[in-house]
């Protein structure tokens, strides 16, 4: 058994209720996470994502700025406690579609657990299995003109976090939830796709190890690896290598 408080981030990032737009994308912008705590009073209401953000971003534009964090904070919190086993806790997040869990001591806050912490967790460890076996084969894609706004929309619409960037059937670049709460920090405008995400991004093929892929996310610090053989056929995420850690650990 592994406790979720032996691979946890013990650093809390939070935020208040009433804090602004800004001063929670400010937050959001410098932690990995993706995600931080909403405290009142000093216990935990609510958890705000970088998917939040963007769904917001999706549905009032620029107005997102007059918004507060309690207009975006999650209704309910799940929690997980210091003992649990991770892979307790992983299933709780795959039920719930959540990508993380404020880690609780009794009443105290202690830590968070991300997906971002179990491909650290899986880094350290040697299994088998190849990338095919774990890769998400639908792929939602967007053109290399369209911008963030539009970005931010799609994402929306099928419930994801990154989506890669096409020219014609080319892979050219990737846009996370991430790059757009960034970009919105400079300007709340629409911002071209590429000039907000990455180009050229790190790719894998289906027969690469699961193993392999695992080093290069922890390695690079990155969430999403497009899986491409002569087109891009796939796409594995954090959320993927859940499914294959409920095996591993």
């Amino acid at each position: 058994m592994i406790k979720v408080s032996d691979v946890m981030t013990p650093v809390i990032v939070s935020v208040n209720p009433e804090s602004d737009m800004r001063e929670l994308i400010e937050v959001l912008s410098r932690d990995r996470s993706g995600r931080v705590i909403v405290l009142k009073d000093g216990k935990p209401e609510g958890i705000v994502t970088t998917r939040s953000v963007v769904q917001a971003y999706a549905q009032y534009g620029g107005k997102l700025m007059e918004l507060r964090v309690k207009d975006l904070m999650s209704e309910r919190l799940i929690r997980a406690n210091a003992d649990d086993d991770v892979r307790d806790v992983l299933r709780v997040m795959v039920a719930h579609d959540i990508g993380g869990v404020p880690v609780m001591d009794g009443d105290v806050i202690i830590g968070i657990f991300t997906e971002r912490d179990l491909v650290r967790l899986m880094a350290r460890r040697t299994f088998s299995g190849l990338v095919d076996s774990v890769m998400s084969p639908t792929v939602y894609t967007i053109g290399q003109d369209s911008d963030s706004l539009e970005a931010s929309k799609l994402m929306t619409t099928h419930r994801v976090r990154r989506l890669p960037v096409m020219d014609g059937e080319r892979l050219v670049g990737i846009v996370t939830a991430a790059d757009i709460v960034k970009s919105l920090l400079k300007n709340v405008e629409p911002q071209p796709v590429l000039e907000v995400g990455t180009r050229n991004p790190v790719t894998a093929k289906k027969l690469d190890t699961i193993m392999k892929v695992v080093k290069i996310m922890d390695e690079k610090r990155i969430g999403t690896v497009p899986v491409v053989e002569d087109k891009i056929v796939g796409i594995v995420t954090e959320r993927d290598l859940i499914y294959s850690a409920l095996n591993i650990l």
